[in-house]
């Protein structure tokens, strides 16, 4: 049986190249986050010591994610630097977004993404999300770019003390 994450792959890199990529990405990730093969195939994803063991494609144009988050879960404020698609195959992701006030940060609103669901964010989103369900969140999320390659920024949760990326300090889980 053929991966049916490839399939997806092949497509939203083909979405690229439309006049309105990011519209094309989170069509294409509605269906597959609405397929039971999908959702089988990254829930078996649990393990990750970094964020990189969650990608399953990266190229220069795109870098998708894609992992089972336990209950729990928690990334503290971040950016990307570039567009996303949130894609929610199982769960829900809870999104508070922020914006840069003075040396920190101030809340400015809050989204909820229940499965099968997705999310566009613009690339200068910063954001904290969470997985406020006793059960595993069963993600994909796509990326306009190197996300690896990308400066990113996160931001202390207590203090909104701005800080280059970092992974370790950005995860939790409760």
């Amino acid at each position: 049986m053929a991966d049916p994450l490839s399939e997806v792959i092949e497509r939203i890199e083909q979405a690229l190249d439309t006049p309105d990529p990011q519209a094309g990405v989170a069509a294409i990730m509605l269906e597959a986050v609405k397929d039971p093969a999908i959702t089988d195939a990254i829930s078996q994803r649990k393990k990750f010591a970094n964020l990189q063991d969650l990608a399953i494609h990266r190229t220069d144009r795109l870098t998708l994610l894609a992992g089972s988050m336990p209950p729990g879960f928690r990334a503290a404020p971040h950016n990307h630097n570039l567009w996303s698609v949130v894609g929610v195959c199982a769960g829900q992701e809870d999104n508070q977004y922020f914006e840069r006030d003075g040396d920190g940060l101030r809340p400015i609103g809050e989204a909820s993404v229940v499965a099968p669901g997705v999310l566009p964010n613009p690339a200068d989103v910063i954001h904290a999300i969470c997985n406020p369900l006793d059960a595993p969140l069963v993600v994909l999320h796509a990326y306009a770019g190197d996300l690896f390659a990308t400066p990113r920024s996160n931001w202390d949760p207590d203090t909104h003390e701005e800080i280059p990326f970092d992974w370790s300090k950005v995860r939790s889980s409760e």
